[in-house]
């Protein structure tokens, strides 16, 4: 009723300003303006996510390089340093330069849908992405053992020995790498290529074939020089208490050194994953369109859109809002809130008040004070406005707190300011925009009450815990533990990893849990930022500090375990590349007694632990935890030492266990330098353990006092 919304009736009869028709028309406008920006670049090459990957890609390869070098000049030296701090920030700068990478990698396939040569280089630098991990995990292991180490004189004597050689092989492993990454990202595949471009991609090939050849030659001279240099050094060629650092590093190098070997061959190889069809991605799209949320998202989206449905059909007394008004209930759309995302929905809310709000008021007060219908008006109305818009979208893109509510005071604070120079807002129209706004964020926030979202903080911890359960999988495997209830002995284990990489191959087997292990840690830290943000009506705090510490040392020890994994895995795959029959002697090596003892009671006391951090971090309320009482004596009357006392045992009984052939082609086939890997990674992942343990009696949850008088 005396409404004069215009609508069309038809395809035969659409109308240009009609309430559907009008917004759909500038949104299309809109996307192709935004395409054309973005590919009109005057740099020559357009502003796509994977021309960034690109980029990305080839800064990485060069970084990495250039690290291990700068790590090999440090280790070198006769004492430890603040130098070795310092690589360590820089190794975190690293590692999010990988995950930027894969941010970006996550909508190219929609620039190129796989195809031709863009599809090409996209192939390739998703081979890349799961090398970079790999070798960041081994760069952080080696970090970790720089500052373990002692830097006596053995340490000296020996890198004066093999020094030289570990810098050849950083050297020619770096232009490798480069060179392999920079064919990668330009697409290479010999068989696409023809006449003049054909013979300059033989040349490309010759060139990568000669780097991968002097990377095999500096592989063969260091494993020949370093069990030379160790013989002589500190006595034998076995593992000795002093010689695990050494024994790693050159371990994590010479894997480094493999790894860049492999991704060099994927190129020359000329084959890459099959692509992902059009049609394929249609019929994926349209499945995934139609997949139901949960019942709690659904219920309470439907209150929210219904609620400010009814209230605009009716509109308010007093003229605050006119009736048949579809604004608040169609603002809805924008304001749900997914599933585990309150606490930050909130604050999105509140910022769209404040951007909606703001950037109308300020648009109409610009309008209104600095545009005439003078010839001079046009100009200096262009100007506000480019004024206006580029310090809003630099709040936009330069706040990660305030972001939306510099895009929303662009949009409307446009909307209030390109006008005809003889319109004029009325104070009516503006209060009637933000009344619109607060009236679908309380609706929606309503639906959040009433319902009620997902706590972020369980959502959280149950993603964290749920990657531990994979880890303590993982580690069961390894040291042939065995399940909770059945006791495998001591002299008999066998690590499963070996029979997966006999039954699937080494290159399935190499990063499976790597790919698990880090989708929860990312997803547990991603929901564990929004926790502090929700509402916690009846609930305690947050526990943010017992948080980051549980989900850092998680973190840790899925590193030091994938390193175990990636390092059996390799030897395995060499072994088995050289068809010698012969197979990695980790059994060898867990079922040695000392070790096999610190296993079972590490596994033990991770039960335990996590056990415990798991009944922390769900409990919410001021009710007294009751239940702790065994648990927490068990962990308190039997500490658990660090790796450290019982480590000549471990040693000496792996040396007997391993037999005394020496291999002089490559570090990653020596079962000395495996063991050594073995033996450092178990010994950080005890030590996360404990810290874990003591960050949870630090909790104020248990009360010492009462565990001593009971």
């Amino acid at each position: 009723p005396q409404n004069t919304t215009k609508f069309s009736t038809g395809l035969d009869d659409v109308i240009l300003e009609g309430a559907a028709v009008g917004p759909l028309v500038g949104t299309i406008f809109g996307c192709i303006i935004s395409i054309l920006v973005v590919c009109l670049s005057p740099w020559g090459y357009a502003l796509t996510g994977l021309g960034a990957a690109q980029e990305q890609a080839i800064g990485i390869a060069w970084s990495e390089g250039m690290q291990w070098k700068q790590m090999i000049k440090l280790y070198k030296g006769s004492e430890s340093t603040i130098e070795i701090d310092r690589l360590k920030g820089e190794a975190k700068i690293l590692e999010a330069k990988v995950h930027k990478l894969d941010s970006m990698m996550s909508a190219t396939w929609w620039e190129c849908f796989d195809l031709w040569k863009a599809g090409r280089v996209r192939a390739h630098i998703i081979a890349l992405q799961s090398k970079l991990d790999c070798m960041h995990d081994w760069l952080k292991g080696s970090i970790q053992a720089m500052q373990d180490e002692d830097f006596n004189d053995l340490h000296d004597k020996l890198m004066g020995k093999v020094g030289d050689k570990l810098d050849k092989l950083a050297d020619v492993t770096g232009k490798l790498m480069f060179r392999a990454v920079k064919m990668g990202i330009n697409g290479f595949a010999l068989s696409k290529y023809s006449g003049a471009d054909a013979a300059l991609a033989q040349i490309e090939q010759r060139e990568l074939t000669a780097d991968m050849k002097a990377v095999a030659a500096a592989q063969k001279e260091l494993a020949e020089s370093f069990a030379a240099a160790r013989e002589e050094v500190f006595g034998a060629n076995t593992l000795t208490s002093d010689s695990l650092g050494e024994h790693f590093f050159v371990f994590a190098l010479a894997t480094y050194g493999q790894i860049a070997t492999e991704y060099a061959e994927y190129i020359l190889s000329d084959k890459r994953a099959e692509p992902q069809g059009i049609l394929k991605s249609c019929y994926n799209g349209v499945k995934d369109t139609f997949a139901f949320n949960s019942l709690n998202f659904i219920m309470r989206t439907s209150i929210g859109f219904f609620g400010a449905w009814v209230i605009g059909y009716f509109g308010m007394p007093g003229g605050i809002m006119a009736a048949y008004s579809s604004t608040a209930a169609g603002t809805t759309a924008y304001l749900m809130a997914a599933e585990g995302k309150g606490g930050s929905a909130i604050m999105k809310n509140v910022a769209r008040f404040q951007g909606t709000g703001g950037g109308t008021i300020i648009g109409q007060l610009l309008f209104t004070t600095m545009m005439t219908c003078a010839w001079w008006g046009s100009i200096i109305g262009f100007v506000v406005v480019v004024i206006y818009e580029f310090f809003a979208f630099y709040l936009y893109f330069s706040s990660q707190s305030f972001g939306y509510v510099g895009l929303l005071l662009a949009a409307y604070g446009a909307e209030h300011m390109i006008m005809g120079c003889s319109s004029q807002d009325t104070p009516g129209g503006v209060y009637n925009t933000i009344v619109d706004q607060t009236m679908a964020i309380l609706c929606v926030t309503a639906g959040d009450l009433i319902i009620g979202n997902r706590s972020s903080g369980h959502l959280a911890a149950e993603a964290l815990f749920t990657m531990t359960n994979i880890l303590e999988g993982a580690m069961r495997d390894l040291f042939g533990i065995g399940s909770h209830d059945v006791n495998t002995p001591r002299n008999k284990r066998h690590c499963a990893l070996i029979d997966r990489i006999a039954d699937h191959g080494a290159a399935v087997v190499h990063s499976a849990h790597k790919i698990d292990i880090q989708s929860k840690h990312m997803q547990a830290e991603s929901i564990g930022s929004e926790a502090p943000l929700e509402p916690r009506f009846y609930r305690m705090p947050f526990k943010q500090g017992l948080w980051d510490s549980l989900l850092k040392c998680g973190g840790h020890i899925g590193v030091n375990l994938c390193c175990i994994e990636y390092a059996i895995t390799d030897a395995e795959a060499r072994h088995a590349r050289d068809k010698s029959g012969k197979h990695v002697a980790v059994d060898a090596m867990i079922s040695t007694p000392t070790l096999g003892k610190i296993a079972d009671d590490t596994m033990a006391r991770w039960e335990k632990v996590f056990s415990l951090a798991e009944t922390l971090m769900l409990h919410e309320t001021n009710d007294k935890l009751t239940n702790l009482s065994m648990s927490c004596k068990q962990l308190l009357g039997c500490p658990m030492e660090k790796l450290d006392p019982s480590l000549p045992a471990i040693v000496e009984e792996i040396s007997q266990a391993l037999s005394s052939s020496i291999s002089t082609d490559s570090i990653l086939a020596d079962g000395v330098s495996l063991a050594s890997v073995l033996v450092m990674m178990m010994s950080g992942i005890i030590d996360k353990i404990n810290i874990m343990e003591e960050v949870c009696f630090k909790d104020p949850d248990i009360n010492l006092e009462d565990l001593s008088c009971e």
